[in-house]
This record gives structure tokens, C-alpha cells and sequence, in this order.
């Protein structure tokens, strides 16, 4: 199988593809972009695709995709607050009204959390030259962590790709885990001290 992915994979048409999919998993969160730069970090253990472009084609795609979700919040508005992301936009709304921007880089990390905090930023009228710097530290910090998780499985299980990125991709869905189970562990201990205090 590898053997017929390798063109597209020594293509320079990859990073476009690479920045599509990002791109438009900052706004339609249902394209796997997470996968396909795991999946790409695995396969860069056998030498391609060259990993500084690879991460450079993630962070612009991450870039855009984050502006386009920032001003479609600009234009929505409170309509955020109804429908099927609505828990998460609450919970980004809440997040970047006690944190700032640092809900920013926390939320690139986030199932549904890079769309919600974009969506937000714009909703609230975050300053855009704010929302920008921040963007792009997040979507830095994103493409090393994506890429250096399926490189992890690309060097783990030299010479299968797809061993390689499942184990990225369960590294990552591991860490999720335990990042969700602490988010609901400090929720709960921040309720029990409303209820003491109140």
C-alpha cells in the first residue's frame, strides 16, 4: 500500500493538501487533519515528506484556518450559542474570559476546541493582532506536537507507517484522555468549593 501512496507522499502537492485539510478543519471541524499530519509524521521516518516543510504547511494551514473561524465569529455572533457546538462554545467563552488568550493555545489541543476559541475570539471582538500571535503559537506548538507523535510511531515501528500512526494517534488520544479527566476533576473540586463557600 505504501508503495502507491509514496508519489503523493514525494509530491510537493502534499503540503498544499496538508494546508487544505488543516485549513479547513479550523471551520468544519470534520476533516481529519490531526490524522493525516500524525499519519504524514509517521511515514517522515522513512525520509519523506520533508519534515520542515510538512510543519510549515500544518502552521500556515492552522493560520488560516483559525482566521476564518475568528471572522465567521465575527458575523455569527450570539447564533454561536445555539446548535451542536454550543456546549463548546460556552465552555470557550467561559475560558477566554477568565484566561485570555492562553485558552487560545490550550483549545488548539481540544476536540472541537481550536474552532470554539476561534469562533469566540471573534464573537467577543478579541483584538485581531492579539488573536493572530496567538494563532500562530498555538498552531506552532500543534504541528510539532501532531508531527512528533507519529514520528514517535514512525520510529517505533520502523518500516509499517500504518503501526506507526495508529500508536501516534494512541498516544495522542491517551493524552486527551487524561487531559479531559483532569478538566473534569478541577470542575468537580471548583463546584464542591462553590458549595462550601456558598
Amino acid at each position: 500500500m505504501l508503495d502507491q501512496v509514496m508519489p503523493l507522499i514525494c509530491s510537493p502537492w502534499l503540503y498544499l493538501i496538508v494546508f487544505v485539510a488543516v485549513t479547513i478543519d479550523g471551520f468544519i471541524p470534520v476533516v481529519p487533519s490531526e490524522t493525516v499530519v500524525i499519519g504524514l509524521g509517521a511515514v517522515s521516518a522513512v525520509g519523506s515528506p520533508n519534515l520542515l516543510a510538512l510543519v510549515a504547511a500544518a502552521v500556515a494551514g492552522g493560520v488560516a484556518g483559525d482566521r476564518v473561524s475568528y471572522l465567521l465569529g465575527r458575523k455569527a455572533g450570539a447564533r454561536l450559542r445555539k446548535g451542536r457546538m454550543a456546549k463548546a462554545v460556552a465552555k470557550a467563552e467561559q475560558a477566554l474570559l477568565r484566561y485570555g488568550a492562553v485558552a487560545i493555545l490550550v483549545g488548539r489541543f481540544l476536540p472541537n476546541g481550536r474552532t470554539a476559541t476561534a469562533m469566540m475570539s471573534g464573537s467577543v471582538s478579541l483584538p485581531m493582532g492579539r488573536f493572530r500571535t496567538f494563532s500562530l503559537l498555538a498552531s506552532m506548538g500543534w504541528a510539532v506536537y501532531a508531527i512528533g507523535l507519529g514520528r514517535l510511531g514512525g520510529e517505533t515501528f520502523d518500516g509499517s507507517p500504518l503501526l506507526g500512526t495508529a500508536f501516534g494517534l494512541a498516544i495522542g488520544t491517551a493524552l486527551a484522555g487524561v487531559c479531559a479527566l483532569v478538566e473534569r476533576r478541577l470542575a468537580a473540586v471548583r463546584r464542591r468549593k462553590l458549595v462550601t463557600v456558598g
